[in-house]
């Protein structure tokens, strides 16, 4: 199910439709919809952290959703490039809908430092996120 399908109860602040994909801004996290046959690499991944760190500010704990509607590769080792400038994702959400999809998501937890958790569907990634985020917010209070 793409977000445009969907009936999300959040609110959207912005849509950035790049050359890679379509990326939904929410209040604490971010959904993106990468377009067939993309190979997503660093330096397409480096253009989406500077939207959100334009968006949210670098400092804001977000969360993200990888809602893979579209067949496309990724390169896994560039989660290494990624932690290595000390950015962050809080939570990161894979919702995929096919069998080499969580092959896929198999692969990345290699390299993915942070907590990563696979879905069947985008309302159950999104109810993660959210319900992460209220407990870690009720924690730090």
């Amino acid at each position: 199910m793409r977000v445009t399908q969907s009936n999300l109860p959040h609110e959207l602040e912005d849509v950035y439709i790049l050359e890679s994909g379509m990326y939904y801004f929410f209040k604490d996290f971010i959904i993106s919809e990468v377009n067939e046959g993309v190979l997503f690499n660093w330096e397409m991944g480096a253009d989406l952290i500077e939207l959100a760190y334009n968006h949210y500010g670098p400092d804001a704990e977000v969360s993200y959703i990888s809602n893979r509607v579209n067949q496309y590769s990724t390169v896994p080792q560039d989660w290494l490039k990624f932690f290595n400038k000390n950015h962050q994702i809080k939570r990161f959400a894979i919702v995929t809908y096919t069998e080499i999809g969580i092959v896929n998501v198999m692969l990345e937890k290699i390299f993915f430092k942070s907590k990563l958790k696979r879905f069947d569907n985008l309302y159950e990634a999104v109810h993660w996120v959210t319900d992460q985020t209220e407990i870690n917010k009720s924690q730090t209070a």
